[in-house]
């Protein structure tokens, strides 16, 4: 088995897929031209409804996003997928499921005072206000779904022609090729920012130091914790920058260094050190973009299929 094969035995794709009433809508040319004779220069938008009244949908979008998918996965190179460790599809689950509750939760609420808000844009709209531009239904102006996918390297068969499975299977290699790249970028970034914002409190800004406190090494640990489960590409040096990062904060006294300023500038001087080796791991990591004449949408990938 090829290692493109064999890393979709340790992981899988994910896809979140959101839609809701946005509540604007453009103005009429007409009106525009009331401002501005020239209405092709001058466009407008205009609120259906309060906007801060969408505003707690479009948290729990926000926060499913970022919490229950972009937390748990790598990046890859097709828009709109993840790359999930086989080993957080549970978490993911969970997760997405607390906050597909939490959306249609926000989205009852919102449906119980649609008609108040109606009423209130009719005041304020005025002539402006159209009674067709309000769906009857509201419900059916939100979604929330996700779905795990798992694609493979296409196989021989009868159905293909020699060349097009070797132009597919070319493909496929590619496209697992910049994932690779991609995942162990980000996962590099990741590390690195995770020691700069450790530098940054440990020196405060414009002079003044920050207050430190036990919590400030919650974010760096629970990355260290993730290491094993998210490098699914076994990318050696980034296993050896972590067991630095290990290392330091294992000979770390988050008590004594609130009190201590040689041990916080001393801390603070390994983090450089470290952060300073992370760069330059970045900075040798292949960046590229592989993309065949054909390759621009997901249905380019053949045998792919939803769990």
């Amino acid at each position: 088995m090829s290692p493109h094969e064999n890393i979709f035995e340790k992981a899988c794709l994910v896809q979140m897929s959101t839609s809701m009433w946005q509540g604007t809508r453009a103005l009429d040319p007409a009106v525009m031209q009331q401002v501005n004779n020239n209405s092709t220069w001058l466009k407008g938008r205009k609120f259906l409804i309060n906007p801060e009244l969408l505003g707690p949908i479009k948290t729990a979008v926000h926060r499913a996003r970022k919490e229950a998918i972009v937390a748990h996965t790598l990046p890859f190179p097709i828009t709109g997928l993840y790359l999930v460790p086989k080993d957080s599809i549970e978490s993911i689950e969970s997760k997405m499921a607390f906050f597909r509750d939490r959306f249609w939760e926000k989205v009852n609420e919102f449906e119980s005072i649609y008609d108040d808000a109606r009423q209130e844009a009719r005041q304020i709209l005025g002539d402006l206000f159209d009674s067709e531009e309000y769906p009857d239904n509201i419900q059916e102006k939100f979604k929330f779904n996700w779905k795990f996918i798992t694609i493979t390297m296409p196989g021989k068969s009868m159905i293909l022609s020699p060349e097009i499975y070797e132009r597919e299977k070319e493909k496929f290699i590619s496209m697992v090729e910049e994932a690779r790249e991609m995942g162990i970028r980000a996962l590099h970034q990741e590390l690195s920012e995770n020691v700069e914002y450790l530098m940054t409190r440990l020196s405060g800004t414009n002079g003044k130091v920050k207050i430190l406190k036990s919590a400030m090494f919650n974010r760096m640990n629970k990355f260290l914790e993730d290491i094993n489960t998210k490098n699914i590409f076994d990318d050696q040096r980034l296993q050896e920058l972590a067991h630095q990062a290990r290392k330091v904060l294992d000979n770390t006294d988050s008590v004594s260094i609130k009190y201590n300023e040689n041990l916080r500038n001393h801390l603070h001087d390994q983090m450089a050190q470290l952060k300073t080796a992370i760069d330059e791991s970045i900075e040798n990591i292949p960046f590229r973009r592989i993309r065949m004449p054909d390759q621009d949408s997901a249905m380019d990938y053949p045998v792919a299929m939803s769990i």
